[in-house]
């Protein structure tokens, strides 16, 4: 069984949502009307990006790891 990006496809999936939330919530709060929207919109996205680099952390780890026996 190959140990690579593709033998983790859910991890893939969980990664390109939360990059996308995170992408949505900072156009959120670019867009937002006051300061305190702005602030919940930009701390959203920080809290996506900081899952998004989890992620990529495990798959990574993953895919360097040597195959199980």
């Amino acid at each position: 069984m190959p140990n690579d990006l593709q033998s983790n496809p859910d991890l893939q999936s969980k990664l390109e949502k939360y990059e996308q939330k995170a992408a949505r919530y900072e156009k959120a709060a670019q867009q937002a009307a006051s300061d305190a929207n702005r602030e919940f919109y930009r701390g959203l996205a920080s809290y996506c990006d900081d899952l998004a680099s989890q992620f990529r952390q495990v798959i990574a780890k993953r895919s360097d790891a040597p195959p199980a026996a």
